[in-house]
């Protein structure tokens, strides 16, 4: 036997409107096999119209109906169909048979063990509260977001209102299924027929049902967009497995020596004691994402010009880390720069000179210098080309014309 699977046309409370597609498509030969609220299987045989039945499944029963209510169905010539997903029961017949129920507040009594959890007095209560809750919600992320600055916004892998989503979403998903039972039982309840043919394909119909289905997907991408800014972002690259070229600033050329060559493995010195150097990987890229700095991609390289020795004596070895930022248009990238030095580790590590430079091709140019460490920080428009670790004796503010070419790369993972 052939089976077909299509997708459910509307909410699995639209009872008039699931009995009529049964029936439609038993008219062009599918036969309701099994169905859940997503999905209906349907066997393929010749074609003729049939009668469906559907009513709430008993939460104590099995997933068949109990053999007296099989019985008494089948008298009536209705048939037992399937379960869907553990809520109704699915009944056939032939055109004609008579409606295994004829009290309609009786039937409504049929749907009390769905639902008297959400629409008694406690849980009317409880929705209160989840909505409350959802507003105080709201108001901690609006004060938190405004408490921002910008060095937080581009530093802080972080998503504004990521739980928002989650909670609106988590509330009205279910909460506009429990509606829908609720309105079917107070109609029984008032006589207002609920088996009868009902157009499965109105408009308003099927909207309701893929808006729940799009709640659905945005309340599990809500779990997912905050854990972007890791899943896009990476650390310890190779270089050349990247798939953009970076925006390069090259070592070599702020040395310009021709006996430079570069080194896959350098000594990081911080200005520490030799004995408290580490040796660390070159030619590494690292990336962060954030709200702030959407494009944040940072690189370093080493090398050594033999035959040359530091202020130290030791051998001459020149390491340069070089950090390329596109921020958000709503990130002042001067803002940053004054609070990256005020409130970041900077305003507390001491030793540090900081030089504005003037009369340079960017808008904004600082010098910082501490020891045999120097770093250039460069703003043009929204980019920032960070200098940041340079250990070598060639002047930075020598290449403005190589930094300025850099930046008006872009940057694409």
């Amino acid at each position: 036997m052939n089976y077909k699977r299509k997708f459910i046309p509307v909410e699995p409370y639209e009872i008039g409107a699931l009995e009529s597609w049964f029936s439609d498509m038993s008219a062009e030969g599918l036969y309701l096999y099994d169905t859940n609220t997503i999905f209906a299987t349907f066997a393929v045989k010749e074609p003729l119209r049939m009668l469906y039945h559907i009513e709430p499944k008993n939460p104590y029963h099995d997933n068949c109906p109990p053999n007296p209510q099989l019985e008494r169905y089948e008298e009536k010539g209705w048939r037992f169909v399937c379960t869907m997903s553990q809520y109704f029961y699915i009944f056939s017949a032939e055109e004609g048979a008579e409606n295994p129920h004829t009290d309609g507040e009786e039937e409504s009594k049929l749907y009390e063990p769905m639902n008297k959890w959400n629409f008694s007095k406690l849980g009317k209560l409880l929705n209160i509260i989840s909505v409350f809750l959802l507003f105080v919600m709201i108001g901690i992320e609006v004060s938190s977001l405004s408490q921002r600055n910008a060095y937080r916004l581009v530093t802080d892998m972080e998503m504004p209102f990521e739980n928002i989503p989650m909670a609106v979403l988590g509330f009205l998903v279910p909460f506009q299924r429990y509606l829908g039972l609720k309105r079917v039982q107070d109609d029984l309840r008032e006589g207002i027929p609920l088996h009868q043919k009902t157009d499965w394909e109105d408009f308003v119909l099927q909207r309701n049902h893929k808006l729940h289905y799009a709640g659905c997907f945005l309340l599990a991408l809500s779990f997912v967009v905050p854990l972007l800014p890791w899943i896009v972002s990476y650390s310890d690259k190779p270089i050349e497995e990247l798939k953009h070229p970076l925006p390069m600033v090259a070592l070599a050329e702020i040395e310009n020596d021709p006996d430079f060559y570069y080194l896959d493995r350098y000594f990081q010195r911080d200005n520490r004691p030799k004995y408290e150097w580490w040796e660390r990987e070159a030619n590494i890229a690292y990336s962060d994402i954030t709200i702030g700095a959407p494009t944040q991609i940072s690189f370093n390289q080493a090398g050594r010009i033999d035959g040359k020795t530091d202020s130290r004596g030791e051998p001459y070895e020149s390491v340069l880390w070089v950090d390329y930022k596109k921020l958000s248009s709503f990130v002042s990238p001067k803002e940053y720069m004054d609070e990256y030095f005020n409130l970041s580790w900077r305003a507390e590590e001491k030793g540090w000179t900081y030089t504005t430079l003037n009369d340079t091709p960017f808008d904004y140019a600082i010098l910082a210098e501490k020891g045999d460490v120097t770093e250039l920080y460069l703003i043009s428009g929204q980019k920032i080309l960070e200098l940041k670790y340079y250990y070598g004796d060639a002047d930075l503010t020598q290449h403005y014309d190589l930094y300025k070419k850099v930046l008006q790369q872009e940057y694409h993972r």
